[in-house]
């Protein structure tokens, strides 16, 4: 069991470590076009009401979504040139090191947006 969650957490290094690439070879002027079209895609189909499986399906409902994220995150950075994601590695090493202030960050707002959400829902249930 210990074995299998060092390996789910060595797959969310790896994905989070791609999705900064291709967040940086997004604005890299070297980034094939196809490689861009195929986020547009991505995130048009992500926002989109049309869906393979409706989101407000229990469960299965963001499993195509997270499916097709994954795939899309651990597949895309694989067809840049070498030197996009060479320029693309060095630009992410500065964000990884904010990495913590931000996940720390986020994690107060999240608390707060929680106490909040329940504040509202007791006043509306008085």
């Amino acid at each position: 069991m210990g074995g299998r969650l060092f390996r789910f957490w060595g797959w969310l290094k790896v994905l989070r470590h791609d999705a900064v690439i291709l967040y940086y070879a997004w604005k890299h002027p070297l980034t094939p076009n196809y490689i861009k079209g195929l986020l547009v895609a991505l995130l048009a189909y992500l926002v989109s009401p049309l869906d393979i499986l409706p989101d407000y399906l229990p469960a299965v409902g963001i499993a195509d979504d997270a499916a097709l994220i994954s795939a899309a995150v651990l597949y895309l950075p694989r067809l840049l040139p070498s030197r996009v994601v060479a320029d693309c590695k060095r630009q992410s090493q500065k964000w990884s090191r904010r990495l913590p202030y931000i996940f720390g960050l986020l994690l107060i707002l999240g608390a707060v947006w929680m106490v909040v959400v329940v504040i509202i829902f007791r006043k509306l249930l008085e």
